[in-house]
């Protein structure tokens, strides 16, 4: 469940919804090549952390198994904290291993379904408006 008012990133490989915002396609000048662009920088930034994340603590490389699935959330969260405490003592973060192939969108999970109420185009509306109100003045 993602909270009103909040939103998760995701590639063009997943449809648009009010809570899961995706770049346009073929954006047209202004909002939308605005939103595309802030878009693509907070994404990496994003992926930059998890990249991080994954290079200090292996277990994040896969799936994590274990009962109860929660837990798999609390495991995130301490390897969350305790590479923000390793920054705060700037403990070396590994490098990246050669053979290791850098991966567009690091969690590649299947987007969860949301009610069957929703309509397909309104994610696209939600996105479009989103722009116009957050993007339409950016340079």
């Amino acid at each position: 469940m993602v909270p009103d008012g909040c939103h998760l990133l995701g590639d063009s490989g997943y449809p648009s919804k009010k809570w899961l915002l995706t770049p346009y396609l073929r954006p047209q000048p202004g909002p939308q090549s605005n939103y595309n662009r802030a878009h693509k920088i907070t994404r990496s930034v994003v992926e930059r952390g998890i990249g991080q994340l994954k290079r200090r603590f292996h277990v994040l490389h896969g799936e994590i198994r274990v009962q109860p699935p929660s837990k798999v959330c609390q495991i995130i969260k301490v390897c969350a904290m305790l590479h923000n405490i390793c920054k705060d003592r700037n403990i070396y973060i590994p490098a990246a291993e050669d053979d290791e192939e850098e991966v567009d969108d690091p969690l590649p999970l299947q987007p969860p379904q949301p009610p069957a109420a929703q309509r397909p185009r309104e994610g696209l509306l939600y996105r479009d408006e989103f722009a116009d109100l957050h993007f339409r003045n950016d340079n």
